[in-house]
C-alpha cells in the first residue's frame, strides 16, 4: 500500500511539473502505459506506472485520432519489480532515475538514444551494457551501486565520465576509455574493482576527488596529455605499487599538487617518467616523496601508439582526425574498377563506384596507429533504382564504417536510414544526426541499408 501511494504522489508531482514547462500537454493513458503528450512538440513521454514483469514499451500513443511518437523514458519510469524492458527504436532520452533500482540484468539500448539522465540505472541489477556511439551524454550517478555489473562498452561519442558514474561497481574488474574521453568526474570508479586502466591520449582532467579511490590496481598509466588530477586519485588503493607517467610536468590538483597521494603509501611504489622529467620529478615536493623515481624504458613504449584515426565524409570532404598531438596520416584510396585486372567477352563493363579506404597515423615520439577502414559509396541523389552505376547525372557519396557501430556519414541532416537482414529481417532504423548516423552492430555478418531508394550491402566486421 505503501509503494502504491508514493507511486501515485509521484505521478501527480510529475503532472505539476510538467505542466509547468509545458503548457500544451495531456496526460494519457492507454493499456496500461501513462505518457504525457506534448502537442506542440507532437511527440510524447512514458511516465511511470507501476510497471512489472517484461515491459515493452510502445513506440507510438493515439490522442485524439493522431500518434505521436514516444520519444523520452520519464523520470523514475520503472520500479524494481521490472524485469526487462524493450525499448522503441525511436526514443531519444532515458531520463533521470528511468531505471533506478530496477530488476534489470541486461537491456537493449537503441541506436535512436542521445542521453542518460542522472541515476539512471543507479542501484539496478543490471550485469552488462552496451551503450552505443549515438549517446553523448551520461548523468551524474548513472551507474553508481550496480552491484552486479561486470560489463560494460562506452559510447565513442562521450567526453565526459561524470561524477559517481560507477561508483561502488564492486563486480567492474575492467573498462575501455574510449577515445572521445577529455574529463573524469569524481568519484567515477570509487570503489569499483579495476586492476589496471588505459586511458586515451585524449584524457586532459580527472577533476574532483576520490576518481579512483579503494580499487586494486597493480599498475596505473598515466598518459602525456593530462593536465589536472583530482585530490585523493589513488586513496586507499593499497596494491598500487607502480605508476608510469608520461606527462613531461608534474601533474597538478588546480594550482597544486596537495592530496593527490592522500591515503596512499609513495614510498613502497615506483614511479617512472619521462628520461627528460626525472630530476624534475624527483624535486617536486609532492611526486618526489616516491620510494623509487625511475626514467620510462622500452618495455612502456607500447603505451605510446598513436590513436586509431577517424575517417569522415562531410559536405563532398574526405577528412581524418587523430587525437595525438602532431598526428600525420597514410592513406590508400582504392577504386575496385581502376586497381583489379579483369577479362571479359561482351566488352561491357559494369562500374560499383565504391571506394575501399585505409588510413594509419604516425607522429614523433610515437609507434604507428592500427590501419582504420571505411567505404565510400556514390549514390544516386535524385533516389533512382540504378544504384551501381557511377554513371549518373547526379550522385552523392556516403561513407560506412563499421569498427564499432555502424557508422554512416555524409547524410543529410535528419536522413533516417532502414536496416535490414539478407533474409528481409527488418533490423531498425536510425537517424542522420549533423550528417552521421550511428546503428548498434546487429549480429549479422551482412546487412542491407536503404538509403532513398538505394540499397547498400554492409559487410560486418
Amino acid at each position: 500500500m505503501r509503494q502504491f501511494t508514493f507511486s501515485k504522489l509521484l505521478i501527480a508531482f510529475l503532472m505539476m511539473l510538467y505542466c509547468g514547462t509545458a503548457m500544451a500537454s495531456d496526460f494519457v493513458t492507454v493499456d496500461g502505459f501513462k505518457f504525457l503528450v506534448d502537442t506542440d512538440k507532437d511527440e510524447a513521454t512514458l511516465l511511470p506506472n507501476d510497471y512489472s514483469g517484461e515491459v515493452v514499451i510502445p513506440e507510438y500513443v493515439v490522442f485524439e485520432g493522431k500518434e505521436f511518437p514516444v520519444v523520452t523514458l520519464g523520470p523514475h519510469c520503472f520500479s524494481w519489480r521490472v524485469t526487462k524492458v524493450a525499448i522503441p527504436n525511436i526514443v531519444r532520452t532515458l531520463s533521470d532515475g528511468c531505471f533506478g533500482g530496477a530488476e534489470i540484468e541486461s537491456i537493449q539500448i537503441p541506436s535512436s538514444v542521445t542521453s542518460f539522465g542522472e541515476g539512471c540505472f543507479r542501484s539496478s541489477k543490471l550485469k552488462n551494457i552496451e551503450i552505443p556511439s549515438s549517446v553523448i551524454k551520461l548523468g551524474n550517478s548513472c551507474f553508481a551501486y550496480c552491484a552486479n555489473l561486470e560489463s560494460v562498452t562506452l559510447s565513442k561519442s562521450l567526453s565526459v565520465i561524470p561524477n559517481q558514474c560507477f561508483q561502488k561497481c564492486q563486480k567492474l574488474e575492467n573498462i575501455e576509455i574510449p577515445s572521445s574521453i577529455i574529463t573524469i568526474g569524481s568519484e567515477a570508479f570509487e570503489g569499483c574493482n579495476l586492476s589496471e586502466i588505459n586511458f586515451p591520449e585524449s584524457l586532459i582532467s580527472i577533476f574532483g576527488f576520490d576518481a579512483f579511490s579503494g580499487n586494486p590496481f597493480q599498475k596505473f598509466v598515466i598518459p602525456a596529455t593530462l593536465q589536472y588530477v583530482s585530490k585523493r586519485m589513488f586513496g586507499n588503493c593499497d596494491q598500487l605499487k607502480e605508476i608510469i607517467c608520461f606527462a613531461k610536468k608534474p601533474v597538478r590538483c588546480g594550482s597544486y599538487s596537495e592530496g593527490i597521494f592522500e591515503d596512499f603509501n609513495q614510498l613502497e611504489s615506483t614511479l617512472y617518467v619521462p628520461q627528460e622529467s626525472l630530476e624534475l620529478y624527483k624535486k617536486d615536493w609532492e611526486w618526489g616523496k616516491f620510494g623509487v623515481i625511475k626514467a620510462i624504458e622500452g618495455e612502456n613504449e607500447e603505451s605510446k601508439a598513436c590513436v586509431a584515426p577517424i575517417i569522415t565524409y562531410t559536405s563532398g570532404n574526405l577528412s581524418f582526425e587523430c587525437s595525438t598531438p602532431g598526428a600525420e596520416y597514410h592513406y590508400t584510396v582504392k577504386d575496385a574498377d581502376v586497381a583489379t585486372d579483369k577479362y571479359n567477352t561482351d566488352g561491357k563493363v559494369q562500374l560499383n563506384g565504391k571506394l575501399d579506404i585505409s588510413v594509419y597515423a604516425t607522429a614523433d615520439g610515437y609507434k604507428a596507429s592500427d590501419k582504420a577502414t571505411a567505404t565510400l559509396y556514390w549514390l544516386n541523389a535524385e533516389g533512382g533504382d540504378d544504384t551501381n552505376n557511377i554513371n549518373l547525372v547526379k550522385t552523392r557519396g556516403v561513407m560506412v564504417t563499421t569498427d564499432s557501430d555502424i557508422t554512416i556519414s555524409g547524410l543529410n541532416d535528419g536522413e533516417v536510414v532502414t536496416f535490414y537482414s539478407v533474409n528481409g529481417v527488418n533490423l531498425g532504423s536510425a537517424k542522420a544526426v549533423q550528417g552521421v548516423l550511428h546503428f548498434a552492430k546487429p549480429n549479422e555478418s551482412l546487412v542491407i541499408a536503404k538509403i532513398k531508394g538505394n540499397d547498400l550491402k554492409i559487410a560486418i566486421k
